[in-house]
């Protein structure tokens, strides 16, 4: 009942802003570049929004960036210094032609090595043995695979093999690709290694000298002359089937987007991932819900929330590391907001944030109890209204700022509203207790004639 309370408060206050701070002016995406490709998105790797696409829910054949979901479902089961065997069958499902790394049937290699020949050299013959070693068979590991796409976010995708080598009902989306590779890049183990030109694989049980894997994705070489500014990494594709497929990561200016383009060649590949992720840079920019919805108050003094209905304080804030991507010189209270009641672990609810009608980012909102009493209540004669306080220590960064005094002020706009949320809510419970009153009186008055008319019978009978 106390955390219903809490909760119901909450809701009160957060929505009364909610309608005040919603903006009437029209808003209008910037447009996106012409590309080769068949398929194509970019998008924001926080928040998810979508900044450009072109026919990016259209299913494809993925070729070698298959690897990546391979890569993630690795460092999600297994240690770097677990050890692989590589098995006759990851040696003699190579074909001609397929990239390897010149694995031997018994050799082993560390579960590290083999995940920088799988994302570098784009080795085959590596991700069959990875997947046989996460998932027992290749069979079950594809299954795994088409289960994390979808955790992950995917709504038309489907894997069969580790590697991508081309099957019909082996396919993705560059919308589900975008997805997985957000997952991934929650790892820094699959950003170093996707950042790295070069590794070296010791000498082992087969392998009589070091040898060194090469980085295949051209972005990430200074040299190559398609190097990229801030670029994280991604992987390469191709089958014939397939055409050029390439996945892309980077980073500028605390924003980072990821491109995905299937479908296209050797010419065009590069220049097509090269023009979507400018494109992200140069019209859009990353913001930090917790540091810029105005409707959280940060205040040194107190981190609870102050309930009309109940003596005791708790904390419901915004998850401090959300944010939302808006075009550049377009203002975070010009968005549109709605509450969205949905439980995970410790949040109640989440924030949808709208450009327009295009959503732009989420925001957690978390619920946690402290028990402690009020110390200043609701004030009749002031006619003081509850402020809606934030954690101050919401992150790192803000740990030395919170340690600092600081003045809050409150605007009178905001202090009306929300006296005017309060006097309406005192007008209804009112209005029902009048009604309540009302139906009891009438009840009584009718039992009472009720009574009398039944007494007047029997005197009649009587007589």
């Amino acid at each position: 009942m106390r955390k219903l309370l809490f909760l119901l408060s909450f809701i009160l206050m957060f929505n009364l802003t909610l309608f005040v701070n919603v903006s009437a002016a029209e808003s209008k995406w910037p447009s996106g570049p012409d590309i080769y490709a068949k398929s194509g998105i970019v998008i924001d790797a926080d928040s998810g929004t979508v900044l450009y696409d072109k026919k990016s829910d259209t299913k494809r054949y993925p070729a070698s960036i298959t690897k990546i979901i391979t890569a993630l479902l690795t460092i999600e089961n297994c240690k770097m210094n677990d050890t692989v065997t590589f098995s006759k069958n990851a040696i003699t499902s190579l074909q001609y032609g397929d990239a390897n790394f010149g694995c031997q049937i018994g050799e082993k290699m560390t579960v590290k090595e083999c995940l920088y020949a799988l994302m570098l050299s784009s080795a085959n013959e590596v991700a069959t043995a990875l997947g046989e070693h996460v998932g027992g068979t290749e069979e079950n590991f594809a299954k795994m695979m088409t289960e994390r796409a979808k955790k992950a976010g995917a709504k038309n995708t489907n894997f069969v093999n580790c590697n991508g080598l081309h099957n019909k009902e082996h396919y993705v989306t560059a919308y589900d690709m975008a997805m997985i590779m957000k997952d991934a890049l929650k790892y820094d183990s699959f950003k170093k290694i996707i950042n790295s030109t070069t590794y070296t694989v010791k000498k082992n049980n087969k392998r009589k000298t070091n040898d060194q894997t090469l980085q295949r994705h051209k972005m990430v070489w200074l040299t190559s002359g398609y190097y990229y500014d801030g670029i994280i990494g991604g992987k390469t594709g191709y089958t014939d089937e397939a055409g050029n497929t390439l996945v892309t990561a980077a980073k500028r200016n605390g924003t980072t987007l990821i491109s995905v383009v299937l479908k296209s060649n050797t010419f065009n590949v590069y220049e097509d991932t090269k023009k979507l992720l400018d494109f992200g840079f140069d019209n859009f920019e990353n913001k930090n819900v917790s540091e810029n919805d105005t409707r959280f108050v940060q205040n040194t003094n107190s981190s609870n929330l102050k309930s009309p209905f109940t003596d005791y304080e708790d904390n419901i804030y915004i998850d401090p590391n959300s944010s939302v991507v808006l075009p550049k010189n377009f203002k975070f209270k010009d968005l549109k907001s709605q509450v969205v009641f949905e439980k995970e672990k410790n949040s109640f609810a989440k924030v949808v944030y709208k450009y327009g009608d295009k959503e732009v980012g989420t925001a957690r909102l978390i619920y946690e109890k402290n028990g402690k009493v009020q110390t200043n209540k609701v004030s009749k004669k002031t006619n003081e209204t509850p402020t809606l306080i934030a954690p101050t220590a919401v992150n790192k960064a803000n740990k030395k700022q919170a340690n600092k005094e600081t003045k809050v002020t409150t605007s009178k706009t905001k202090n009306s509203n929300t006296s005017a949320i309060i006097k309406i809510i005192v007008m209804i419970i009112i209005v029902i207790l009048a009604v309540v009153v009302c139906s009891i009186l009438v009840r009584n008055k009718r039992k009472k004639l009720k009574h009398i008319r039944k007494s007047k019978r029997q005197r009649y009978y009587r007589d």
